[in-house]
């Protein structure tokens, strides 16, 4: 049994991370358990019920949140303190990617020694780049429905969504990534309202070429100034972040800075997806590609 033991950092990461863990539990048939998750969990059919329709997941230890969180702390502790040898024994191991972390690599989960001591031991989970490429594609279709939001947020998807049909033939998805982005990496990716209105300006022109109108659904982590979009197309307003994110999947097209948040909207709604990595960088249909993996 697999528990993992680790927070990726915000709704996305842990969504990718999360279903790397169940396309690598539904190949190899071992029991994993999230409790890392819980942050999230109301958002989702699957994990608001805990029902997985017959897999062996779950992301609860026990029935009680807080001692699930109290376990947690417990195992984390102890895999800070135990030395090597007593890292891993026949009924338990402290399994960790710290050293891929730190070199920004990808650990393989089809490591034959990773599926063994998830199918043989109690393998608590610590780190970030636990990667299963090969079964996240397979199991796309099972992690598509595990993750498809309860019907409140799914309805305001579908409100948003033909609201925007009705504005335009093209529905492109603007993620606006503000907040963090202004200092993370040195705000190399915090690009001001002009140049995202410059890309959509761009896209314009590309689609009136074909007779066809764009509307912009802008999504945001902060208040969008819409004076800055004088001219375009656009629809913002105040969603919440799982209806901003699954309402960036049903659109025709997608673009935003290098961020999990798009890569996630891409994969689930196979949504082309072009990442603006610089802020010079102009956009063509060429560039836009469906994440198949994260």
């Amino acid at each position: 049994m697999v528990i993992v033991n680790y927070k990726a950092g915000q709704l996305a990461n842990r969504l990718f991370h999360f279903a790397h863990f169940i396309s690598n539990s539904i190949e190899y048939n071992y029991k994993l358990v999230n409790p890392s998750f819980n942050d999230y969990k109301q958002f989702f059919t699957s994990t608001s019920s805990n029902n997985f329709n017959g897999l062996k997941i779950s992301t609860q230890i026990t029935p009680d949140d807080k001692l699930d969180g109290l376990i947690r702390k417990s195992m984390l502790g102890m895999g800070k303190v135990l030395v090597n040898p007593l890292k891993k024994t026949p009924l338990y191991h402290f399994h960790n990617v710290q050293d891929y972390d730190k070199q920004d690599v990808c650990y393989d989960m089809n490591d034959p020694e990773f599926v063994d001591s998830a199918k043989k031991r109690l393998t608590f989970i610590d780190g970030w780049l636990y990667r299963d490429f090969r079964n996240f594609q397979k199991h796309a279709p099972v992690l598509r429905k595990i993750f498809t939001p309860v019907p409140a947020y799914q309805d305001q998807v579908n409100q948003t969504i033909a609201h925007c049909r009705d504005l335009g033939d093209v529905i492109i998805g603007v993620h606006i990534r503000r907040g963090d982005y202004k200092t993370f990496l040195n705000g190399c990716w915090y690009y001001e309202d002009d140049v995202y209105a410059a890309r959509m300006r761009e896209l314009m022109e590309i689609f009136a070429q074909q007779n066809k109108k764009c509307v912009f659904l802008i999504c945001s982590n902060e208040k969008i100034n819409t004076d800055n979009y004088k001219g375009i197309n656009i629809v913002t307003g105040d969603r919440h972040f799982i209806v901003d994110l699954y309402c960036l999947s049903q659109c025709d097209y997608l673009i935003g800075p290098p961020s999990t948040f798009t890569m996630w909207a891409s994969f689930y709604g196979e949504t082309p997806l072009c990442t603006l990595d610089s802020a010079t960088k102009q956009v063509a249909l060429a560039d836009f590609s469906v994440v198949k993996e994260g």
